[in-house]
């Protein structure tokens, strides 16, 4: 594993559970760990070695930050994530943050586009729908006699 695919999965498996401040602290952490210890003369497959999995390793901080009551905080509303792989296995996936806001504007849209189309349908059929009511009104009336 090289240092971007390992800063990549360690950067996704953090954004879930962690706001965008506290995963981009760490990631600048491990950023400059990387680069120290590459200074030193160590191999990117070294360094990564070293750290062992990013998934434990992200899970191990936000266990930690839940302990510190920063977990449980992100930004967003909701994560939807696309592709499919074995649960063991994330790193194909794509993880896409929608913030609340822009679901409230959008829900608020099409709300709107439905009552307009509602609307309209009404407002056309509705110089039809008179006559033929009177009409169907005025025929049990006189049914009824």
């Amino acid at each position: 594993m090289t240092r971007m695919e390992f800063m990549d999965v360690l950067q996704r498996t953090l954004s879930g559970a962690l706001g965008s401040s506290t995963v981009n602290g760490h990631m600048r952490y491990y950023q400059e760990y990387f680069d120290s210890q590459l200074g030193m003369g160590k191999s990117e497959a070294e360094i990564v070695g070293e750290l062992g999995n990013p998934r434990l390793l992200a899970k191990t901080i936000i266990e930690a930050a839940k302990r510190e009551g920063l977990a449980g905080t992100p930004e967003y509303d909701e994560v939807y994530e696309d592709g499919t792989t074995d649960a063991g296995d994330r790193s194909g996936l794509k993880s896409y943050r929608i913030p609340g806001w822009l679901l409230l504007v959008i829900g608020l849209a099409v709300a709107v586009i439905i009552v307009g189309v509602v609307g309209s349908v009404v407002s056309a059929l509705l110089p039809v729908l008179i006559p033929v009511l009177c009409v169907l009104m005025l025929v049990r009336l006189f049914q009824k006699r």
